[in-house]
C-alpha cells in the first residue's frame, strides 16, 4: 500500500510539473504580445523623428522578440521538468539546447537588422553605390553571420571543427565536378556585381529579343520580369554569356519614335508644326520629367502613297515606351483630323497602254474585265 501511495504521489507531482510547464509557456506567450504592444508604442513615438530608420529597425525586431519570448517559455517549462539527454557519453541539458536556439535567433535578428539598414541606406538619394552591390553584399554578410553562429554552436557543443574541415576538403574534391555549374554561376554573379554595367531595376533586352527588367541577382541566377509580368529565371553563366542591351546604362532616358505618313498634297510645314504640338502635349500629359525635352520631326522619304516622317520624343525610362507611343499616336491622329491633314490609305496608280484601252480588254490581278 505504501508503494501505491508513493507512485500516486509521484504521478501527482509529475502532473503538477506538466501543468506548471504549460502555465509557463502560456505566460511567456502572453508576455510576447505585451512586448509587441510596447514596441508599437515606441514605434509611434519614433515616427515623429526626421528619419524612418528607427521605425524600420523596430519593425524588423518584432518577430525575433516574439520568438525569444516563446523560446524562454519553452526553456523554463523544460527546466521545470528537469529534462536532459546523453549523446556519445556527454550530457546535454536544457541549457545547451537553449544556447543553440538563442545563438541562431541572434544570427537571425542581426541578419534582419542589417538587411533593414542596407535597404534604407541604399534608397537614399546621396548614395552612389549600385543597388546590385548592396543586395549582393547584404546576402554575403548574412551568410557570414550564420557561419559565425554555426562555429559558435560547435564550440559550445565541444564539436571539433578541424576534422570536419578536413572531411569537407576531401568531400569537396569528390563533388567538385558535380558542382561545376554551381561554381560557374557563383563566379558569374561576382563578375556581374563587380562590372557594375547591369544592376537590379535595369531595363534590358536579351539576345532572343525578350525585354524585361532585372528583379534580383543571386549567387545562382538572375530573375527578370517581362512586360507581360512573367518571371524568367536565367542562370548567371547563361546570362553573362550572351549579348545584352541595357536601356539604363549609363543613363535611363530613352528616345522613342513613331512613323507617320501624310498625303503628297499636304503643306509639310503645317504637318511638322501640328506633329510637334501633339508631341509637346503628350510630354506634358504623360508627366515626362526629362529636362530640355524638345520633340523632333524628321522627314524620311517618299513612299508609294505618302511622304513619311518620324516623331521623336525623349522619355524617362524605356518601360514607358508603349504607353507614350499609344498616347502620341492618338493625339497626332486627333490633331491631324482637326487640321484637315490627310493620312492616306495605301494606293497604287496603274497606267495602261492606249492600245489595250481601245480593245477594252483589261487584265486585272483579281480577274479579267471586258
Amino acid at each position: 500500500m505504501l508503494r501505491a501511495m508513493c507512485r500516486a504521489l509521484q504521478c501527482s507531482m509529475f502532473e503538477n510539473q506538466i501543468i506548471n510547464s504549460l502555465a509557463i509557456i502560456i505566460l511567456f506567450l502572453l508576455g510576447s504580445y505585451v512586448v509587441t504592444f510596447l514596441l508599437k508604442l515606441i514605434e509611434k513615438a519614433t515616427a515623429k523623428t526626421n528619419i524612418d530608420l528607427d521605425d524600420r529597425i523596430i519593425e524588423s525586431v518584432k518577430l525575433p522578440i516574439r520568438y525569444l519570448a516563446m523560446m524562454l517559455g519553452l526553456f523554463y517549462a523544460a527546466r521545470n521538468l528537469d529534462l536532459s539527454w546523453t549523446i556519445k557519453n556527454r550530457d546535454f541539458g536544457v541549457g545547451d539546447i537553449m544556447f543553440v536556439l538563442i545563438a541562431f535567433l541572434a544570427g537571425f535578428t542581426i541578419s534582419r537588422v542589417l538587411k533593414t539598414v542596407f535597404i534604407w541606406y541604399g534608397k537614399r538619394d546621396d548614395v552612389k553605390i549600385s543597388q546590385t552591390m548592396f543586395v549582393f553584399a547584404r546576402k554575403m554578410i548574412s551568410i557570414i553571420v550564420y557561419v559565425i553562429v554555426l562555429l559558435t554552436v560547435f564550440s559550445q557543443m565541444e564539436i571539433q571543427i578541424a576534422p570536419i574541415l578536413g572531411a569537407l576538403g576531401i568531400v569537396g574534391l569528390a563533388v567538385a565536378f558535380g558542382l561545376k555549374s554551381t561554381m560557374e554561376n557563383l563566379f558569374a554573379a561576382l563578375f556581374l556585381v563587380m562590372d557594375k554595367s547591369i544592376n537590379i531595376g535595369d531595363w534590358i533586352q536579351l539576345e532572343d529579343g525578350t525585354k524585361a527588367y532585372i528583379e534580383d541577382i543571386s549567387w545562382r541566377s538572375v530573375r527578370i520580369r517581362t512586360i507581360g509580368n512573367n518571371t524568367v529565371i536565367v542562370p548567371n553563366s547563361v546570362f553573362v554569356g550572351q549579348k545584352i542591351s541595357s536601356y539604363d546604362y549609363p543613363v535611363s532616358s530613352f528616345f522613342t519614335s513613331i512613323r507617320v505618313g501624310i498625303s503628297y498634297d499636304t503643306d509639310l510645314e503645317k504637318a511638322e508644326y501640328v506633329a510637334l504640338q501633339a508631341a509637346e502635349k503628350i510630354i506634358k500629359d504623360e508627366n515626362i520629367k526629362e529636362i530640355d525635352n524638345n520633340p523632333i520631326v524628321r522627314f524620311k522619304g517618299f513612299a508609294d502613297s505618302a511622304i513619311e516622317f518620324i516623331v521623336i520624343v525623349k522619355i524617362d525610362k524605356v518601360r514607358d515606351e508603349g504607353r507614350v507611343q499609344h498616347a502620341l499616336i492618338k493625339e497626332i491622329h486627333k490633331q491631324f483630323k482637326e487640321n484637315n491633314i490627310e493620312i492616306p490609305f495605301p494606293q497604287r496608280v496603274v497606267h495602261f497602254p492606249s492600245a489595250i484601252l481601245k480593245t477594252g480588254n483589261v487584265n486585272v490581278e483579281s480577274g479579267n474585265e471586258k
